[in-house]
């Protein structure tokens, strides 16, 4: 066997059965596993009595008022006066009601409201009971107001991707679980690349290493077993999330949360092979762009305690793609976000997240992954030479001209 499959069975065996790694695995799934039944537990937690109000005024006026806020309430009972003003007592007896509406109508239409959260009901009453008070002005009924004022609009994808807006907003909710994925694998591992060879070297084991094996083989070596283990770890979080999510979304669609409203973070889960093999691509790139580099980094350093001002710095461009991946969730197609698609270190999470919700030019994706995989031959050509020298480096940390002479040597 060669030296980098030695290194690598030993290095991935090493991972693959450490505490921390089964313990980040298992934790991950059950983190991703409770997001996908928040939308359940939390729309049966609203759905029984936290939309429920008590009306007071005219019966013909109450009336009219319950059928205008059928959409965002439940009208508990409605009474045609108030002889004091109510109290929580008041509202846990008119079947435990979040607040009391009194309706008046001089001039026009006046609502008075007594919340237990007052925060909650000045935009949502002023907005359902709009067509009540229209139809007080006109002198027609508030239903035929509310018939006149719904516009149907039906909503087409010109590029044919998807049938109709939901479908829109699940690729978005796909493309956020899969990019939060991407952001912390990448993350979690390429500083856990750093924390290993930190430890190494500090430990002194590198000297013996690099006695017997050529540093570069190593790196390498070390980043595909890191890379491994992560996919297996990945593979695991995704099946979590999409049987969780299609689980959930059956909850709500055909359970007692299904009159709540309440969404699915992941939308339907329904994820494309063509979605599964770029998210993999970027996944690879990206790995292999942050790895390489962590990996170097830590070569540099002489304490472990000097891990996070080095790490600080790689950070950044992560964090940067992350938020920017945000952005093209809605305008995938801005010329400055198709511009930062094609950076490399931002790009995996820029470019998935344009594939995931758009469609995007076969020409932009391939000079994509081409000027990703060079950036990523250069930085590993870039750090192996930094990691040869840095791991026998000991004493006072290089200045920059030293790393700049060690890339030109």
């Amino acid at each position: 066997m060669n030296t980098i499959g030695i290194v690598f069975t030993a290095e991935f065996m090493r991972r693959i059965r450490s505490r921390a790694f089964l313990a980040g695995t298992l934790i991950g799934a059950a983190g991703i596993l409770v997001l996908t039944l928040l939308p359940a537990i939390l729309g049966g937690m609203t759905s029984s009595s936290s939309k429920n109000v008590v009306l007071v005024g005219d019966p013909a006026l109450t009336a009219q008022a319950k059928k205008a806020l059928a959409g965002d309430f439940e009208v508990a009972s409605m009474l045609p006066r108030l002889d004091q003003a109510p109290t929580a007592a008041f509202l846990d007896a008119h079947g435990k009601a979040v607040a009391v509406a009194v309706l008046t109508t001089h001039p026009g239409l006046r609502v008075t409201v007594y919340a237990r959260d007052p925060s909650q009901f000045r935009e949502s009453f002023g907005r359902d009971l709009a067509t009540v008070q229209i139809g007080l002005a006109l002198g027609v009924p508030a239903a035929r107001v509310e018939a006149s004022s719904k516009v149907p609009v039906d909503v087409h994808d010109v590029s044919g991707r998807f049938a109709d807006a939901a479908a829109a907003d699940a690729a978005k909710g796909v493309a956020y679980f899969f990019v939060i994925l991407l952001y912390l694998s990448i993350l979690l591992n390429a500083q856990s690349i750093m924390t290993s060879v930190a430890e190494e070297k500090t430990n002194r084991i590198a000297e013996l290493l690099v006695a017997t094996l050529d540093p570069s083989r190593l790196l390498a070596a070390k980043i595909l077993a890191s890379a491994a283990t992560s996919f297996i770890q990945l593979g695991v979080w995704v099946a979590t999330g999409i049987v969780g999510g299609r689980a959930v979304t059956g909850l709500l669609a055909h359970g007692a949360a299904a009159t709540s409203g309440a969404p699915s973070p992941l939308g339907t889960i329904d994820v494309s092979s063509g979605e599964i093999l770029a998210f993999l691509a970027f996944f690879a790139i990206g790995f292999t762009q942050y790895g390489v580099l962590y990996a170097a980094a830590a070569s540099l350093i002489n304490r472990t305690e000097d891990l996070g001002s080095v790490a600080g710095p790689l950070v950044i461009p992560v964090i940067i793609g992350f938020f920017l991946a945000m952005v093209a969730m809605n305008a995938p197609n801005d010329p400055r976000i198709v511009a930062c698609s094609l950076i490399p270190l931002i790009s995996p999470f820029v470019m998935f997240t344009r594939i995931a919700v758009s469609s995007v030019p076969v020409w932009q994706l391939v000079l994509s992954l081409a000027l990703n995989v060079g950036s990523a031959a250069l930085l590993a050509w870039a750090s192996g030479k930094i990691y040869r020298v840095g791991l026998l480096l000991y004493g006072r940390p290089p200045s920059l001209k030293q790393v700049i002479a060690t890339l030109r040597a």
